[in-house]
């Protein structure tokens, strides 16, 4: 399950790559996704993920949970948040490499919990995760074809940030291997502070006025809808 993990967080980029350079998806299915997805992850997250987490971990891990939404708040100053498909970035400007390193980052983070073959098998949780990646990915490489980057040059960008996350899996393997469980619960606690901040930010401001129209209305419902499903 470890191997179909790091290898659907690897592929998830280049596909996403490949969509935006071949038929440039509409920004309006993109904040359908985004807002589908946003309210699909929070779902899981309060109805199974974080219920079991302080069930095996204590209050303390709230500690982690509170730094990760913190550290998802200093990392979005730099990467203008393409977490949540925002891509305000004018043509013909180049992506900065500390944007690139703060998606990469985050991504890393975010992997290092899926060592753990319980996060890994836990099929509601990284669906979820896998679907915000997708808009995140694909946001990214919208940037990029909008800054007039090269191919060659983009595909470099898109394989270092789709190379974060399997590297966060390899170091929860490793260090996992010597800590313990303790290790991998408290960078799930840290990676779900994170993607709350993500998932309530992408329900709220996934449109450019900012507006809860009808048709975000229902994606959020039907997000949260099957994230009930899944957990039961």
């Amino acid at each position: 399950m470890t191997l179909i993990t790091v290898a659907a967080f690897f592929l998830l980029p280049l596909l996403a790559g490949t969509l935006v350079r071949s038929l440039r998806p509409d920004a309006k299915w993109l904040r359908l996704l985004l807002s589908f997805s946003g309210a699909f992850l929070l779902g899981v997250v309060f109805m199974h993920m974080l219920p079991e987490l302080y069930v095996e971990e204590g209050e303390h891990i709230g500690l982690w949970v509170v730094g990760g939404f913190l550290l998802q708040v200093v990392l979005e100053f730099f990467s203008h948040g393409i977490e949540h498909g925002h891509m305000h970035f004018h043509g013909g400007k180049a992506l900065p490499l500390i944007t690139l390193l703060s998606l990469c980052l985050h991504s890393f983070a975010e992997g290092i919990p899926f060592a753990d073959p319980a996060v890994a098998g836990n099929l509601p949780f990284l669906i979820g995760v896998l679907l915000h990646k997708m808009p995140m990915a694909i946001a990214l490489a919208t940037v990029l074809l909008r800054a007039g980057t090269g191919g060659i040059s983009s595909w470099v960008m898109l394989i270092v940030f789709a190379l974060a996350a399997p590297l966060g899996i390899g170091t929860g393997l490793l260090i996992g291997a010597e800590e313990g469980h303790g290790f991998l619960h408290d960078m799930l606690g840290l990676a779900i502070g994170m993607l709350l901040h993500i998932s309530t930010t992408i329900i709220f401001e996934s449109a450019p006025d900012h507006r809860f129209n009808a048709t975000r209305f229902v994606a959020v419902l039907v997000g949260a809808a099957l994230a009930l499903l899944s957990v039961h």
